[in-house]
């Protein structure tokens, strides 16, 4: 998402890292970067590093800070999130759903100062739960159940982002299974699908279970950072709930 802001859009980037603080934050976020050279180049110009921690009150920042994230802030896009399946369920609150009312608060005071653009919120997919056939895009139930812990605080995040869709330009992103780009492989995060292909690469299982007939819903990491970044800045996605899945 950072690459496709600094590519198309004309911004100022501020990108909120934890860590114990200022000179950690920016070692951290290098770190993270460091395969982009111009990325991790753009570091104290184009992108303003920020200490601070989205599951604490003011995202963790003092409040010289959180002023000037109210005044500046003209658009959000939320992807953070604690991506353990089965973590209990109360440490997933914390980053997916606290989180995400704190993120709003912001949106909410940066709203009132001087008018809001967007507010994106990434989401996931697997918000339907157990629900099986067409699952339209503006349908956020509990009926059908949860596979995991993960998803229940994801659903709990977006019942926040709903709530608050009359009073603030939000725009809903739920991708699918996020691999890598789609012209290189390229990936950071090896969760979701790469999870059993890394044990059966070690050694460590003989085989990958799977089924001929099963379908498992990927989508690239550069579709979907796309998709976020262009639709956060287009006019006519504000209000909107988009399934970024396979088609």
């Amino acid at each position: 998402v950072a690459r496709e802001l600094l590519g198309e859009r004309d911004c100022l980037v501020y990108a909120l890292v934890r860590a114990d603080d200022q000179d950690a934050a920016v070692r951290r976020l290098r770190r993270a970067w460091c395969d982009w050279p111009a990325l991790a180049a753009s570091i104290g110009g184009r992108v303003q590093v920020l200490c601070g921690d989205i599951s604490r009150p003011h995202l963790g920042l003092d409040d010289a800070a959180y002023a000037q994230l109210v005044r500046n802030v003209t658009h959000i896009i939320h992807p953070a999130a604690d991506l353990r399946l089965m973590a209990p369920l109360d440490e997933l609150r914390a980053t997916n759903v606290r989180g995400t009312e704190h993120l709003l608060a912001l949106a909410r005071a940066a709203h009132h100062d001087h008018g809001l653009s967007r507010f994106a919120h990434v989401s996931t997919a697997y918000v339907a739960g157990g629900r099986d056939g067409a699952v339209p895009e503006h349908a956020l139930t509990d009926a059908y159940g949860f596979s995991s812990a993960y998803e229940v605080s994801k659903y709990e995040a977006e019942l926040s982002v709903q709530a608050a869709r009359g009073k603030l330009p939000i725009s809903i992103f739920r991708p699918g299974m996020v691999v890598g780009d789609s012209r290189t492989g390229e990936i950071k995060t090896f969760n979701t699908l790469y999870y059993p292909l890394r044990l059966y690469l070690m050694d460590r299982l003989s085989l990958v279970p799977t089924r001929a007939d099963a379908l498992v819903n990927l989508v690239p990491v550069d579709y979907v950072a796309q998709a976020i970044v262009r639709l956060t800045f287009h006019a006519d996605a504000a209000g909107q709930t988009f399934h970024l899945t396979a088609p």
